[in-house]
């Protein structure tokens, strides 16, 4: 059996990987966090929270906690979904503004350098292994009941 915790290994390469995004996309005065949550917006438009959540592995209050700066920035909006796009009555639909839209476009190209950073640290090789290891690693929690929400 390892000693190693298998949490403690993970946490400190993603420290490593979302110190170099935020180095990057500091320039657009947004952590990595930020920029994840409008990508993900900005490219399936008006989306439910909880949906949201799900996609991206969050809880809903934690989704909730990063949704509120965003909001008082005036970068998403909140929005009335048809209820058949939400997962319950107490759910609401968020899209970016134009300004959400405009702050998630214009900060493409310093998410790109801080990707191509972590792409020439790791190496094709490399990140094609990893990027598998998550992959089949989410389907093996999701057989054993762990989903998010």
């Amino acid at each position: 059996m390892r000693s190693q915790c298998s949490c403690s290994t993970l946490r400190q390469l993603t420290r490593k990987m979302t110190n170099i995004y935020d180095h990057y996309l500091a320039a657009d005065e947004l952590t990595i966090g930020q920029y994840s949550l409008l990508a993900k917006i900005g490219k399936y438009g008006p989306i439910g929270v909880i949906t949201l959540a799900a996609n991206m592995g969050m809880d809903r209050s934690t989704m909730s906690r990063t949704l509120k700066p965003l909001i008082a920035l005036g970068w998403i909006q909140t929005v009335n979904l048809p209820l058949k796009m939400l997962t319950d009555k107490r759910s609401f639909g968020v899209s970016l503004t134009a300004d959400g839209q405009k702050k998630w476009k214009g900060s493409i190209s310093n998410w790109r350098k801080a990707q191509n950073e972590i792409d020439a640290i790791l190496g094709e090789d490399t990140h094609l292994a990893l990027t598998t290891l998550v992959d089949n690693a989410n389907l093996k929690f999701a057989q054993h009941g762990h989903t998010f929400p």
